[in-house]
């Protein structure tokens, strides 16, 4: 899902590829790397700040190729919902859920904000 949404909202941004000898461009935000938290920060950012100038740099030749392509993530979305680090032992053994939860509430608002964003074009 994550190398579907970058590459969504990379396609509203200009990708510049990584090159040793690019001339200097003054630009507002400047997103490096063209996965999926660039691609998100500069569709939030152009919803909050239109008249910005952004441009996205990737030294890959696509984007959402390394850590957002699904064969190369966890493939959960960073829910929390099967990352057992979220959810650690107390010395009474009992298991702490809060910051899974709350991880997951949080990915809850940014799959909101992608649908919307999907329907909306």
């Amino acid at each position: 899902m994550g190398g579907a949404l970058a590459g969504l909202a990379a396609a509203a941004l200009p990708v510049t590829p990584l090159l040793a000898n690019t001339a200097a461009k003054k630009v507002d935000v400047l997103l490096i790397g063209g996965g999926i938290m660039s691609a998100t920060l500069g569709v939030w950012l152009r919803e909050l700040e239109p008249s910005w100038s952004m441009q996205m740099l990737e030294r890959l030749d696509g984007v959402a190729l390394e850590s957002s392509n699904g064969w190369n993530n966890a493939g959960t979305g960073h829910s929390a919902l099967a990352e057992l680090n979220y959810t650690p032992e107390d010395d009474k053994g009992n298991i702490k859920i809060s910051q899974a939860i709350n991880i997951n509430e949080s990915f809850q608002i940014s799959r909101q904000f992608w649908a919307w964003q999907v329907r909306n074009g």
